[in-house]
């Protein structure tokens, strides 16, 4: 029993400390230039992202798609329902930013 325990305890614990995924690409602004948060979009991925049941493009997002700022992350919350899942569905999070005017 302590050593199941001990196991599930581990466990938990690499889940909790595990670096989260995060890729910033900016399209027509500087890395320093100020910007501010316009859209945040969740995304469903299936079978550890090979499968995604939409497309979804910036423009659907942002007023200027020539100027603009894309940040997407696995939050906590995202990794933690892809390890229940086993994979089987792994969302992932992205936020579209915009140069302050």
């Amino acid at each position: 029993m302590k050593k199941t325990i001990v196991c599930a305890l581990s466990i938990c614990a690499m889940m909790m400390l595990q670096s989260c995924y995060v890729q910033n690409i900016s399209v027509g602004i500087g890395q320093d230039e100020p910007v501010q948060q316009v859209a945040k979009v969740k995304n469903h991925y299936f079978i550890e992202g090979l499968v995604q049941p939409r497309k979804d493009e910036a423009k659907n997002h942002v007023s200027n798609d020539k100027r603009f700022r894309m940040k997407t992350l696995t939050t906590f919350w995202d990794g933690f329902l892809a390890g229940i899942t086993f994979g089987i569905y792994t969302p992932n999070t992205t936020y579209y930013y915009e140069p302050v005017k």
